[in-house]
């Protein structure tokens, strides 16, 4: 026999409470004395009454939901940044359903989904699909938060870090090192902020390549992350004249160079070629690669996201939001040697 739900008019009946009362006392802000809380929620456990926030969202329009939206676990800084975001988003009382953005006939089934359960918000990290998903959000009337992705969508509130700082303390760790001859390296397919900070890196050595003082590499290849830094370093080190200092979009990118570099090409880092990565991976501050790089900080992403979810409702422009990032110098980096 199929066992009777429990509804709260059972528990206001066993606990001599309104129906009213019973479901304040499942919200934190209520005015409840803590004994009739007490009373009510250890009689809720007693007979399994499971508060229906779906159902309730329907009704008050309010929702702890959170969609995350990512292209997939395959970027290794994406993993470190969305396992911080869950953690954070439930600290705050909040909860997370992650979306697969790579299969693009589900995600359709799950946008519609997530705008009936009334969602509080979306978050849409790097390398996702284009703001045409979040414009879609946004004609439901369903907030939107773009991590470390272009401001394509004026609707969207934007958190990004600090890539042309970042991009800057790289360009000037090489100069100082006296490296003259650089090298950016990203993907053909790159994301947003390996995009930018290609960019970035160029416009900081803009007046020293203008006088001849620098040359600047841009090697694109063809396959992303560690691979494609395998490949790129492959490439260009087979030259004599090959560059001596190099910014990579990402760690991933910087590992796989390091590696090709080492076994490949028979290259000393940073001896012979010196190399700065962006993220800081727990694998960078490993002994193999005790690579330099920049540090942009999940937590502050996570916090940063989480702190704009909660003042969305109280804020009436979106926000724009820049994480800082620093310049971790470890062993990667040294002074280009004088022949």
């Amino acid at each position: 026999m199929k066992p009777k739900n429990i509804t709260s008019a059972d528990v206001a009946r066993l606990a001599g409470v309104s129906r009213s009362t019973v479901s304040r006392c499942f919200k934190a802000d209520s005015r409840i004395s803590d004994n009739t809380r007490k009373r009510v929620i250890e009689i809720a456990d007693q007979v399994g009454y499971q508060v229906n926030k779906i159902a309730r969202s329907m009704i008050t329009r309010e929702s702890d939901l959170v969609g995350v939206v990512s292209s997939g676990l395959h970027d290794p800084f994406a993993v470190v940044l969305i396992d911080q975001l869950i953690t954070t988003l439930q600290q705050r009382g909040l909860h997370p359903i992650l979306l697969d953005a790579s299969n693009e006939t589900q995600l359709e089934i799950s946008i519609k989904k997530l705008a009936q359960y009334q969602v509080k918000s979306i978050i849409i990290t790097s390398g996702s699909p284009s703001s045409a998903i979040g414009a879609q959000f946004v004609s439901l009337n369903i907030p939107v938060i773009l991590l470390n992705r272009a401001g394509q969508l004026d609707q969207a509130n934007l958190i990004n870090c600090d890539n042309r700082t970042g991009s800057t303390l790289a360009a000037k760790a090489l100069i100082e090192a006296g490296h003259r001859n650089l090298a950016f390296i990203n993907s053909k397919n790159s994301t947003y902020s390996g995009t930018k900070r290609g960019e970035f890196f160029e416009q900081a050595l803009a007046l020293k390549i203008e006088a001849g003082e620098i040359t600047l590499h841009q090697v694109l290849p063809s396959k992303t992350g560690y691979v494609g830094g395998y490949e790129a370093a492959l490439d260009l080190l087979k030259n004599l004249d090959h560059p001596t200092g190099v910014y990579c979009a990402t760690d991933n990118v910087a590992c796989g160079f390091i590696d090709a570099a080492k076994f490949e090409m028979g290259k000393k880092i940073p001896e012979d070629v010196s190399v700065i990565g962006f993220d800081d991976l727990p694998i960078a501050a490993r002994a193999p690669y005790n690579l330099s790089t920049i540090r942009q900080c999940p937590t502050d992403i996570a916090q940063a996201t989480a702190d704009c979810i909660q003042t969305i409702d109280t804020s009436p422009k979106p926000k724009r939001i820049i994480i800082p990032v620093k310049f971790i110098n470890r062993g990667t980096v040294a002074p280009i040697k004088i022949a």
